[in-house]
């Protein structure tokens, strides 16, 4: 199955009575993907040195896209790590896979 779109995620949040915020899961935008791209080595290798690991590169219409910080991409969570834009009508979106938040790493 090929996919040719991505759901940007934007949390939603509530506040109780006192104040604390809680996420209660996404509200999902549908994007239509322009091109996946391969992650470029420099690009790579600078993210790593700060901890990140980019593992994927979508190409979408800079009008679609409106700041957010996660998508969905083939069932999978991605957190943006990175945004350019090669022209005024793309931009391209630098995103590493999301670790559950109830996850905790070995």
């Amino acid at each position: 199955m090929i996919c040719t779109g991505i759901q940007l995620l934007t949390p939603r949040v509530t506040k109780n009575n006192i104040g604390v915020v809680t996420r209660q899961g996404y509200t999902e935008k549908q994007v239509y993907l322009i091109k996946v791209e391969e992650i470029y080595a420099n690009e790579f290798y600078e993210a790593s040195q700060l901890g990140l690991k980019p593992e994927l590169r979508l190409r979408i219409s800079a009008t679609s896209y409106n700041n957010e910080r996660e998508l969905k991409y083939n069932d999978q969570i991605y957190t943006i790590i990175r945004t350019s834009n090669p022209n005024t009508d793309e931009v391209v979106l630098i995103c590493e896979r999301k670790i559950e938040d109830n996850q905790q790493t070995k």
